[in-house]
């Protein structure tokens, strides 16, 4: 029994705290940019019906989550993902509010993934939804947003790479894939795994066709790469695709924001729920993405009302990861002075005096000779 008390499950973490007091703060700062924008909070139920989370972020997702049943019989699941809770929370309770709905959100989801070192399967999400609009400004003020949050915040060396899941969708059109088929290609093209993919396309297309995919595969970088790209393809789509990346890539340029800005034309989303321009965020010394986000124009309507919507989140734990130090050189040099007041044999004494402190604002700490003597030992 003792042993089992010590042990806590794989992928689940207890913090405590520095680690709360930095987390805390990176939270407020953050919202504080979310608020700033008119967004408002939302707070959203940590379970839910297991057939949401499939309705949202499709069946392969949802099969990664943490499902077990109510006391009706109901198959419940813990929240992998909160665009889909907001999704059906805009499409059942919003449906009179006018147009465009900016919500934010902080709060933890849960997910199972296959067993890697040091991999949690509890994450704390900070993230925002823009949904009513299809217009570009909403795509903007999404990217501008993350900007400002990860400079208020003070994080250095971060990249936004910016994607439209078009481009491949009408290159891959003509290739009458299956549904697997298609995640296949979908996972190699993610992971850049172009030797495979020239195989894995042998059977769908000819050799010269093969070789402009695979070149797409690895096309990465400034706005050039799309005059690039253009020499490439042809069809509706993916030109439609790389001409929604020039527009938002030229704004950028304007805003003086585009140092911070690539251009990823195999980063493709892994959520089935996006629909448009996609985008990344990337950090040094992060060997995964700090958070994510993108159009999701078709969600909604899973859920009984279409329409547009964009939106991202950070992850919190990622983000006090990177500035851990940073920040709590910086919160440590803000301690508040402590108010020290000793119990003794007096307690009405000591808590008239504490209430005194409290009531000008005064963090105050309650000691008596035991902890002394425990101190000083």
């Amino acid at each position: 029994m003792t042993s089992s008390l010590s042990k806590i499950p794989a992928g689940v973490q207890y913090i405590f705290d520095g680690e709360v007091r930095l987390r805390r703060f990176i939270e407020r700062e953050i919202m504080a940019v979310f608020e700033g924008w008119s967004y408002a909070e939302i707070i959203l139920p940590i379970f839910d019906y297991a057939d949401l989370f499939a309705l949202g972020m499709g069946k392969e997702q949802a099969e990664k989550t943490y499902r077990f049943t109510g006391r009706d019989g109901k198959l419940l699941a813990l929240r992998p993902d909160l665009t889909s809770l907001v999704a059906r929370t805009i499409a059942t309770r919003f449906r009179d509010a006018a147009r465009p709905i900016r919500l934010c959100y902080s709060g933890e989801v849960f997910r199972w993934d296959e067993p890697r070192g040091g991999r949690q399967y509890e994450f704390h999400q900070i993230g925002l939804e823009h949904i009513g609009s299809n217009r570009l400004e909403a795509d903007t003020e999404a990217l501008v947003m993350v900007i400002e949050a990860l400079n208020r915040l003070g994080l250095e060396g971060f990249t936004i790479t910016l994607s439209h899941v078009d481009f491949f969708k009408g290159i891959a059109e003509n290739l009458a894939l299956d549904e697997a088929n298609r995640k296949s290609l979908r996972e190699m093209i993610d992971r850049k795994e172009v030797e495979h993919l020239d195989r894995f396309l042998a059977p769908y297309a000819e050799p010269s066709v093969r070789e402009i995919f695979c070149k797409l595969v690895t096309l990465a970088g400034k706005g050039t790469i799309i005059d690039e790209a253009r020499a490439c393809v042809t069809n509706e789509q993916s030109v439609a695709a790389l001409d929604d990346l020039e527009r938002v890539y030229k704004i950028a340029e304007a805003l003086n924001i585009d140092s911070r800005i690539d251009i990823d034309l195999g980063d493709v989303g892994e959520l089935d729920y996006y629909t448009g321009l996609t985008f990344k965020i990337y950090a040094q010394g992060l060997g995964t993405e700090l958070g994510r986000g993108g159009r999701y124009d078709n969600l909604l309507a899973n859920f009984g009302s279409s329409e547009p919507a964009v939106g991202f989140s950070l992850c919190l734990d990622w983000l006090a990861q990177l500035l851990g130090r940073k920040l709590r050189d910086q919160l440590d040099s803000q301690t508040e002075e402590v108010a020290g007041i000793e119990a003794g044999r007096d307690i009405i004494a000591a808590f008239k005096e504490a209430n005194l402190f409290r009531e000008k604002g005064r963090k105050i700490l309650i000691r008596n000779s035991e902890d002394k003597n425990k101190q000083s030992e």
